[in-house]
C-alpha cells in the first residue's frame, strides 16, 4: 500500500439501504465486491485487477461493500474483530483509485434477499453494475447460497457480466504450501502476536483510528500525557506495551495530514488506575520536538503497531509505573531513531 500516496477526493460514496430510490450514478461500472476488512494484499490484487479491467472496458471503477460487517449483524455480541474502520477502508480503496465506493446497509431485508434479486434488483437497478468482480470465495445472498460460478449463467441472462479473480497466496504459516491471504487469518496472527507476519501480509503496518478522548488525566499527571482511543470495534492484539507512530488525519480535508510522529501505545485496561475497558493510550515521544500542537483532543488520529515491547502490568504505585514508562519510552526513542522514523 505504501505506493499509493495520494488522495482520490474524486471517489463517490454511496450510502443504500434497501427502499433507497437508485443511486445517481450516469455511467455504467465495474464493481469489486467483498467485505474487504483490513484491505489487505491479497484484496490489492483483486481491486488493481479490477481497475484495470474497468479501464480497458471504458467502466468506472467501483467498490461494493457492506455496512454493518454481516458478521456484527448476526451476532450482535461477537467479540470486536475489526482490522479498520469504515473511515480508513474509504481512505484506503480512495488510494487505489475508486471512483465509486456503495456501502450497503445490512440488514435483516438483505439478509433474506436471493442471490438473483441481489443481482437483479440491487446490483443491476440501482448502480448501473456491467461486470462484477470477487474473490473465489465470496458469498452473497440469503443464507450464502450465491456465488460467482453459480451465478454465472442468471447473470449473463441480464447482460451482467461476473468473475471471481484468485486473490494473492503467501507461503502458509504452519505448512509448506501456500494459502490464500485471508482477513481471518491475519486477525489469527494479530491476536497471537505475530505483528511482523501480519503486517506482510497486509502490506502495511497495522493501524488503529479514531477520535482522541478526554481520559482522566493519569498520563499527563507523571509527565506522560496520552492520547486515548477506544478500541470497542476493533481487534484486540496481546495486551500491553508496543512501539508506535501516530498521524493526525483530516479525512474532509485530505491535503492537511501531520508528519508521523514518534510514539509508544499502551493497549489495555490500565490496572494500576483504574482497570477500565480496553483501549488505545499513546505518548508521543519528545512532543514539543515534534509539533507545536499539543491539544489533538477531538482529532481522528492513526496509530501504527511496529512492535511488542512488553506485557501489560499492574504497578504497586504510580511512582513504580512512571519508572517502567521512562524505560518503556527510552527503548522506542532508541528504536525510532535507528529506524528514521523521527520526523
Amino acid at each position: 500500500m505504501n505506493s499509493y500516496c495520494g488522495y482520490n477526493i474524486s471517489m463517490k460514496i454511496i450510502k443504500w439501504k434497501f427502499g433507497d430510490q437508485p443511486a445517481e450514478i450516469n455511467t455504467n461500472i465495474a464493481i469489486a465486491i467483498g467485505n474487504f476488512d483490513g484491505i489487505h494484499q491479497g484484496h490489492v490484487k483483486l481491486l488493481e485487477a479490477v481497475k484495470e479491467k474497468s479501464k480497458k472496458n471504458n467502466l468506472a471503477f467501483g467498490v461494493v461493500t457492506f455496512e454493518p460487517h454481516p458478521r456484527d449483524f448476526f451476532n450482535k455480541k461477537n467479540t470486536p474483530f475489526k482490522l479498520l474502520d469504515i473511515e480508513e477502508k474509504q481512505n484506503l480503496l480512495s488510494q487505489i483509485g475508486v471512483e465509486y465506493l456503495i456501502i450497503i446497509n445490512f440488514n435483516e431485508d438483505l439478509q433474506n434477499c436471493s442471490p438473483n434479486e441481489f443481482l437483479s434488483e440491487i446490483l443491476i437497478k440501482n448502480f448501473k453494475v456491467s461486470k462484477m468482480y470477487a474473490g473465489s470465495n465470496f458469498k452473497f445472498g440469503k443464507n450464502r447460497e450465491g456465488s460467482i460460478e453459480a451465478s454465472k449463467a442468471f447473470a449473463n441472462s441480464l447482460g451482467l457480466e461476473v468473475e471471481s479473480i484468485d486473490l494473492k497466496q503467501t507461503k502458509s504459516i504452519q505448512k509448506k504450501e501456500t494459502e490464500v491471504i485471508s482477513s481471518q487469518a491475519i486477525r489469527k496472527l494479530l491476536q497471537t502476536g505475530k505483528l511482523d507476519i501480519a503486517n506482510t501480509l497486509l502490506g502495511r503496518k497495522w493501524c488503529i483510528t479514531g477520535v482522541v478522548e478526554k481520559g482522566k488525566q493519569k498520563g499527563r499527571e507523571i509527565g506522560f500525557p496520552t492520547a486515548n482511543v477506544d478500541m470497542k470495534f476493533f481487534l484486540v492484539p496481546p495486551l500491553g506495551v508496543y512501539i508506535t507512530r501516530l498521524k493526525v488525519i483530516e479525512y474532509e480535508n485530505s491535503k492537511t495530514q501531520n508528519d508521523w510522529l514518534p510514539s509508544i501505545s499502551n493497549i489495555g485496561t490500565k490496572p494500576t488506575v483504574s482497570g477500565e475497558n480496553i483501549n488505545l493510550e499513546t505518548h508521543i515521544i519528545d512532543l514539543n520536538n515534534n509539533s507545536s500542537d499539543i491539544n489533538i483532543y477531538g482529532k481522528r488520529i492513526k496509530v501504527e503497531l511496529i512492535k511488542f515491547l512488553r506485557p501489560e502490568k499492574k504497578f504497586n504505585s504510580l511512582s513504580d509505573l512512571k519508572k517502567q514508562i521512562e524505560f518503556d519510552t527510552k527503548e522506542a526513542r532508541k528504536f525510532h531513531k535507528k529506524a528514521s522514523l523521527w520526523n
